[in-house]
């Protein structure tokens, strides 16, 4: 009789959103616990927060393109 073998248990891969979640609360903590102290959990935060902030900015006035008609003025 062959001995039994205990396979070894692999967890569950976490879900991505909950990942992320949980690095964001970190880097968040962290940069209010510290002031901005310039490590590179700081960094970070500042690199995540301005890639989240992004669709808030004001586009750049170039790339804004005028969708009313164009009307002729009178005179």
């Amino acid at each position: 009789m062959a001995p039994q073998v205990e396979r070894q248990r692999i967890p569950e891969p976490a879900a991505q959103a909950d990942i992320l979640r949980e690095q964001l609360e970190y880097l968040i903590a962290h940069a209010e616990g510290n002031a901005q102290c310039g490590c590179s959990a700081c960094q970070r935060y500042v690199r995540v927060r301005s890639a989240l902030l992004e669709v808030f900015a004001e586009p750049p006035g170039d790339n804004v393109q005028e969708i009313s008609p164009h009307f002729a003025k009178a005179a």
